[in-house]
């Protein structure tokens, strides 16, 4: 009866150290219309923010995506962008956004999906448009540590855009 016991406690622990270390969020990044925009014309950009947790929520001003892309063929204009509610625009300079999770609580096994609205400015590319993951423990852009159990190589995201005449 001892070693059931015992390999009980030892198996309930195991899951339980697991499931404490083991929340990791990742950053996905996509051009819509195959990176394709015209000259004037947009095109968003879809970003993913997933929490594979199986247990835990990521907590409010936690998440800190930054998004930069390349300023000679586009911008990133002040409105157009269809963030999830609860999510927040922090800076938007010199083709880099940066965004924040404010007050939105990501379920485990959740996602979230953001939409940047980016305009052809110049013919050009295919140029690369960067993603990047970092954590707060506030609002604002204090930085804070990882969740317990991040991967930190999918904290990065990369994907091209092609502005054409």
């Amino acid at each position: 009866m001892k070693p059931f016991k015992l390999m009980f406690m030892v198996l309930a622990g195991t899951f339980i150290y697991l499931s404490a270390v083991s929340q990791n969020v990742v950053l996905n990044i996509l051009t819509r219309n195959s990176g394709q925009v015209n000259m004037g014309g947009n095109l968003f950009l879809e970003v993913s923010v997933c929490n594979t947790d199986p247990t835990y929520s990521v907590p409010g001003y936690r998440i800190i995506p930054q998004i930069s892309v390349p300023t000679a063929i586009v911008s990133i204009p002040g409105t157009g962008h269809i963030l999830p509610p609860g999510w927040s625009i922090i800076s938007n300079e010199d083709g880099v956004i940066i965004l924040s999770n404010g007050i939105d609580v990501i379920a485990p096994n959740g996602c979230r999906t953001i939409l940047i609205l980016l305009r052809g400015k110049a013919p050009g590319g295919p140029s690369t448009i960067s993603g990047q993951l970092s954590f707060s423990n506030g609002p604002g852009l204090a930085p804070g540590a990882p969740t317990a159990g991040d991967l930190p190589a999918d904290n990065f995201s990369t994907t091209t855009c092609n502005v054409t005449m």
